[in-house]
């Protein structure tokens, strides 16, 4: 049960994480003219790599879509999760009434045991 939890917790954390938000394309003035445009450039391997601008839309399409596509998975989740909480508080109390009666019935049953012992 404990570790059911634990797991619960962890995949949580886990889709926090990827849902972190996503940093916006930097925006630098240039020199000559004073316009504004966006870097798309990337390091790979410690060398910048200038990215195509429609790849960089596309892609940044693509992680935008990714994003709200795990924040509804989570949240899905998260609903599963109050739902067995629920359930579980629900079973518990179901047990102790179950464990208060299989004691009521442990008592009679001694005092018929012993009242039958005496006839």
């Amino acid at each position: 049960y404990n570790n059911e939890i634990f797991n619960m917790f962890t995949q949580e954390e886990q889709y926090t994480e990827l849902l972190e938000p996503f940093h916006e394309p930097q925006q630098v003035p240039q020199n000559d003219n004073n316009v504004i445009s966006e870097v798309t450039d990337v390091e790979q391997g410690g060398e910048t790599v200038e990215q195509h601008l429609a790849n960089f839309k596309e892609t940044r399409t693509l992680y935008d879509s990714l994003y709200h596509n795990l924040a509804v998975e989570v949240e899905k989740v998260n609903s599963v999760n109050r739902k067995l909480k629920e359930t579980n508080a629900d079973l518990t109390t179901e047990l102790a009434k179950y464990k208060n009666q299989e004691r009521c019935f442990e008592i009679s049953q001694e005092k018929y045991d012993k009242l039958e012992r005496c006839y």
